[in-house]
């Protein structure tokens, strides 16, 4: 499996948000976009192995106990890094810079025009995290398996292999080809929100929780290091993320099916197009708002941030540092335990 060593760059800049509909972490996508553009079906993976490179994001455990056929393996603590602030705080989860972009898909034998189809779990935002970093890079042939090993195996009734894939060297090193798409920062969510007028957001704009209910309302603290702070942005919208957008996978018979890599869980996948439109409509967030995901560390919004692409929304971005970040700063970055506000 693909064991990558990113060399450590220093972040010379960060891209400050323009409040104008259109900036560059708003990438325009077209209205007609679909699903299965950013998520592929066990199904699609499995007639097109021989053409795209499957990457499996599981630890390397869990991968040698068996993966779908053909996957490389990169672990998801390889494409996500620490990094410390000017006050020593630490964010935990942060995006590859392009040079650690870069060694990671050179060793992993994936150029610009590869088509990289990525899995975990099905719930997993893993899965997920990886076809958005890819993208926020301008890699557009990135998706995501809806359903990851757990339909693949279980619902499907597909093999397994344990032996490791050993991806070959790319000729030459992979090339850059955008900077900072559908992704935000916390001075992006910050100019977002009318600290004039009570910590609104700001016309045209949603700011979008992607957590569970603990976490939105502080009652559970994820990440309690360097004092950092329970509750919600305020004003952000929220949805649970394990049950807003996913739904049993039901069998020919119209019966769930049990996984056999998560205890007492059933097989999930995406809900249909039209009922997950509906779902989004019915909470405010509508296409025509330019709208910044988050979560904890920016997996969760990740994936959401694909679904809202995928479902023709124009303008979405997700803010990667998250509720990782944003706790732990002072009081210019404002939070709220109060449901709605």
């Amino acid at each position: 499996m693909i064991r990558v060593q990113p060399r450590k760059v220093t972040i010379a800049a960060v891209a400050i948000f323009n409040l104008l509909i259109g900036s560059m972490c708003f990438a325009e996508t077209k209205a007609s976009s679909s699903l299965d553009e950013y998520f592929k079906s066990t199904d699609w993976v499995a007639q097109h192995a021989a053409e795209i490179v499957i990457v499996d994001t599981r630890p390397e455990g869990d991968y040698s106990k068996g993966h779908i056929p053909g996957a490389i393996n990169i672990p998801r603590d390889h494409f996500f890094f620490g990094r410390k602030q000017v006050d020593g705080k630490e964010i935990k989860y942060d995006i590859p810079t392009q040079a650690e972009l870069i060694d990671i898909l050179t060793n992993a034998g994936i150029g610009p025009d590869t088509a990289v189809v990525a899995y975990d779990n099905d719930l997993s935002s893993y899965g997920g995290r990886f076809p958005w970093v890819l993208r926020s890079y301008g890699h557009e042939k990135a998706y995501a398996i809806d359903g990851g090993i757990d339909k693949w195996k279980d619902a499907d009734g597909r093999s397994l292999d344990k032996a490791a894939v050993l991806p070959k060297l790319a000729a030459k090193p992979y090339k850059i080809a955008a900077i900072g798409k559908y992704r935000s920062t916390k001075a992006d969510v910050a100019a977002v929100i009318d600290t004039a007028n009570g910590n609104v957001t700001r016309a045209g704009y949603l700011l979008s929780d992607i957590r569970t209910t603990g976490e939105y309302d502080g009652s559970t603290l994820y990440d309690k290091g360097f004092d950092a702070r329970p509750g919600h942005i305020p004003y952000a919208v929220f949805s649970d993320y394990n049950t807003f957008a996913y739904t049993d996978y039901l069998d020919a018979k119209g019966q769930s099916v049990k996984s056999s890599f998560q205890a007492n869980h059933n097989v999930h996948v995406l809900k249909k197009a039209e009922d997950l439109k509906a779902a989004f409509a019915a909470k405010g967030i509508t296409p025509d708002k330019a709208i910044i995901n988050y979560c904890e560390g920016g997996f969760r919004s990740g994936v959401y941030t694909l679904i809202l692409l995928g479902l023709g929304y124009p303008k979405v971005s997700n803010y990667d540092g998250s509720w990782n970040e944003w706790s732990k700063q002072g009081d210019l970055y404002p939070v709220s335990k109060v449901a709605g506000k």
